[in-house]
């Protein structure tokens, strides 16, 4: 065991501090996406900005396949091969029919950047160390009556893997973290998977190309339809089970 004194106080702050140095990102990313019926492997140009604008543009050989963008309040998203452009409300609904996870915004793109979603914690969160890892467990319990989990390497103090779960004790997602580099001062892991076990689903991305805290564009996050493309409203589409 690690001789380091370390508290479960510390190492969350150490997490609430990268959480409010992370303004921007943006990156290439190889994505490999899977559920129980099929398996998807692209190539991804990702960018946000904290907490809730997203942009996302899927490559092939031939260019961009699918973008999908959000300002916050509606969801974007264009279909180069079937010429068509939604538009919607930035719900989970909406965002789940491009991004294939049942997930809120803000938690999807917290995700992406190797953050446990922001989630208010209520009173003193418990501390051991596990084997055979050799990581730190901090343990907090949730004002929404979840739990999250979050596991810490002991030498560099940097989080390695989150589980929270809902206060039925079911799973939301279980993410680990690594390749962690420093970018403009910010520690980021290049390697990023998660999982949604209610929707039997998993993703992995590779980053390269990594830019932190630059000045994104607000019009990065909105696109209007592009001439002679098919619109779809995204509300008006009944959510299909």
């Amino acid at each position: 065991m690690p001789t380091t004194e370390v508290s479960g106080e510390r190492l969350l702050a150490t997490l609430d501090g990268r959480a409010a140095s992370l303004r921007t990102f943006r990156a290439l990313a190889q994505m490999h996406w899977a559920d129980a019926k099929e398996a998807i492997a692209v190539k991804e140009v990702v960018a946000l900005e904290r907490p809730d604008h997203l942009r996302i543009e899927m490559m092939s050989a031939f260019g961009i396949v699918l973008q999908i963008a959000s300002d916050g309040h509606y969801v974007f998203a264009y279909h180069r091969g079937e010429r068509t452009f939604y538009r919607g409300r930035a719900s989970a609904d909406n965002l789940a029919r491009f991004t294939r996870l049942d997930l809120a915004l803000t938690d999807v793109i917290d995700l992406l950047v190797g953050l446990p979603p922001a989630r208010e914690r209520r009173g003193r969160p418990s501390i051991a160390f596990e084997r055979p890892q050799g990581w730190w467990r901090v343990s907090s319990t949730l004002a929404n009556g979840g739990t999250l989990a979050v596991w810490f390497d002991p030498d560099s103090l940097l989080a390695a893997r989150a589980v929270e779960s809902d206060a039925n004790r079911s799973v939301l997602y279980d993410a680990s973290y690594a390749g962690w580099e420093s970018f403009a001062g910010v520690a980021m892991p290049t390697e990023v998977r998660f999982e949604v076990p209610e929707q039997a689903a998993k993703i992995e991305l590779r980053y390269s190309n990594v830019s932190v805290n630059a000045e994104l564009s607000p019009t990065l996050f909105t696109f209007e339809a592009p001439v002679g493309s098919k619109i779809v409203d995204l509300d008006s589409i009944a959510v299909t089970p």
